[in-house]
């Protein structure tokens, strides 16, 4: 942590940008450390919320781009490999590729909005060559609403932005919250498109 806090605070944006691409690449970085520090920036005028809120979001779809290339060029043998010493069939993978062709897009914008899921489901995405251009689209929108919620909560609290790392689960709670508005808007819409 003291070794983030360091590198923020001596290179500003740019290591705002490198530790959230890095982030979203599936190094263990958590992004309550990163937005939550650069939320304590903001307060102290040293950062500006809107520049620090787009050079994150940017630099989340850089590490999610480069994540999902992975997964495209590499994920697939990766998988199968695992899959060899664990008996997870090509078959079952088959059926995963189904499953994420089907509710990619939801995948995609909903895992971006949940702890521990949100910098892995570029993998699959890339592993089952989800169409590049509605990626990004749904990694934008459900990167900004996290990283927005951290910096302002990190602003907000000041020099004690620390405490947020103490807010895990009711993190987790308000993403889920989010993620039920989320699923329940879709089958909305879905269900409004079916009966046109």
């Amino acid at each position: 942590m003291e070794l983030i806090i360091s590198f923020l605070s001596e290179w500003g944006y740019s290591a705002l940008f490198v530790t959230m691409a890095l982030e979203n690449m599936n190094v263990p970085i958590p992004s309550e450390i990163i937005l939550g520090f650069a939320g304590f920036l903001v307060s102290q005028q040293i950062f500006s919320f809107w520049p620090t809120v787009i050079v994150a979001t940017i630099a989340g779809v850089v590490g999610s781009l480069l994540s999902y290339w992975i997964g495209a060029t590499s994920g697939r043998l990766f998988l199968l490999k695992i899959a060899e010493k664990n008996s997870f069939t090509n078959k079952k993978l088959q059926m995963a590729d189904a499953w994420f062709k089907k509710y990619g897009g939801l995948a995609v914008f909903t895992g971006r909005l949940l702890p521990g899921i949100r910098t892995f489901i570029s993998l699959p995405a890339g592993i089952s060559h989800y169409p590049l251009v509605q990626f990004v689209i749904y990694t934008i929108i459900g990167t900004i609403p996290w990283t927005l919620m951290l910096i302002y909560i990190g602003d907000l609290l000041g020099e004690n932005w620390h405490e947020l790392l103490n807010y895990k689960l009711e993190l987790a709670l308000f993403s889920i919250g989010v993620l039920i508005i989320a699923l329940v808007l879709y089958f909305i819409i879905r269900q409004r498109k079916d009966n046109v």
